[in-house]
């Protein structure tokens, strides 16, 4: 038996034997590795009280040529210097500092083994940290401004908005849900929508009036962990413009008009119709055209925009010889440049911008057309005086129904 036993402990000795044998003769020999590699570390979690958090061992090291370790790469040797440091005897690697994913997210440091001598006793070996997340920041803001067309339809895009977090991409903690909690000015309700998961804005009431409400400031907030209660809440400025259309026609500053003119003069402005538009000034919306529609067909006057004051100058391009015109009428119609939107909801315009449009302000059943809006009596141009006998000119506006 105990023959046996010497024998089986004999052939084992003599195996390992044969396997150091190989190793050193016919196969490379495999550089160091860390027994304990490094796990991932979470930020703002205290480790500098353990006793390591990698280790790392030569199979080179004898009791007669020891061997000494050393860290290399930012974190060690380089800039944030000693954040990990090695025991040069035992191989422990060990944090000094609490981590912060946010500053740096990773550390690729290598492990060195060197004799005393200072010669390599190993190749260098790598050792990669990575910083786990958590969720340490609130969503940011940056100041958003926008526009859309009044009279837009319900669900019109407007804009698109997002906020900014720290944490890492990807991941629920900067996974942002968006909603909007104030609207200024607050109207008849909420006028826009936000989706909360991608922060487009859209129009929400079809009731968009510039001429009410010509600006919106939104207040909106983004919850992190996608929108989870206990994630961390940011909020932005939204400024929303509201675009001008063609959705107000132009009216007349008076009923009436009177002057005089002088027989057998040309050249001469004859009178000034002052056009209103609600829409924005200075705008093709609001920029009023005047056309003469009927009674000028021996062109003796022509009429003009001053695009200043938005009055139609008539003038008076060809003698009048009241002996042979007794009456002038003219029929004026008044519209803008751009075309004219009929109602909410409708950008598409109602054809040419040239044409007579309807005032909506004005009631066709309780109208009469045409309207006077100037009357000038005829003056002999030998007495200058009025003529007698001789019925006075006059020039006629009427709204011609589209």
């Amino acid at each position: 038996m105990v023959s046996l036993k010497l024998g089986r402990l004999f052939l084992i000795l003599l195996l390992c034997m044969i396997v150091v044998t190989k190793i050193e003769k016919g196969m490379p020999r495999k550089k160091q590795e860390w027994i304990l590699p490094a796990s991932k570390l979470t930020e703002n979690v205290d480790y500098t009280k353990k006793e390591f958090i990698a280790k790392i061992i030569s199979d080179r090291y004898t009791e007669n040529r020891p061997v000494k370790y050393f860290l290399k790469g930012p974190g060690a040797d380089q800039m944030p210097y000693n954040l990990f440091v090695v025991n040069p005897k035992t191989g422990f690697v060990r944090i000094t500092d609490i981590l912060d994913r946010e500053h740096i997210a990773e550390y690729n440091l290598k492990g060195v083994a060197k004799y005393t001598d200072g010669t390599y006793a190993e190749d260098e070996v790598p050792l990669r940290i990575h910083v786990e997340d958590q969720n340490d920041n609130q969503p940011t803001f940056k100041f958003f401004s926008g526009s859309v067309a009044e009279s837009s339809k319900t669900g019109t895009p407007v804009m698109q908005i997002s906020a900014d977090d720290a944490d890492e991409q990807g991941t629920v903690n900067s996974k942002i849900a968006y909603s909007i909690v104030k609207q200024t000015p607050e109207g008849h309700g909420p006028m826009f929508s936000i989706d909360r998961n991608t922060g487009k804005i859209y129009v929400k009431q079809h009731t968009l009036d510039r001429e009410i409400d010509d600006a919106y400031t939104l207040v909106v907030q983004g919850v992190d962990m996608d929108g989870a209660a206990h994630g961390y809440t940011g909020t932005g400025t939204v400024q929303i413009q509201v675009l001008d259309i063609n959705d107000n026609v132009p009216t007349l500053e008076k009923d009436e008009y009177a002057a005089t003119i002088e027989e057998g003069v040309a050249g001469v402005v004859v009178m000034k119709i002052k056009a209103l538009d609600k829409d924005l000034e200075n705008t093709d919306n609001w920029l009023a055209h005047f056309k003469i529609t009927k009674g000028n067909e021996e062109k003796i006057f022509n009429i003009e925009t001053d695009p200043k004051t938005n009055e139609g100058i008539l003038k008076l391009i060809k003698p009048v010889d009241y002996e042979k015109v007794k009456l002038l009428n003219l029929d004026v119609a008044v519209s803008n440049a751009a075309p004219f939107v009929s109602g909410p909801g409708d950008l598409g315009g109602t054809g040419p911008g040239l044409e007579p449009v309807l005032p909506v302000s004005v009631d066709p059943e309780k109208t009469q057309f045409p309207k006077i809006i100037r009357s000038f009596p005829a003056v002999d141009h030998n007495t200058g005086k009025v003529a007698e006998n001789v019925r006075s000119a006059q020039l006629l506006c009427q709204h011609s129904h589209q």
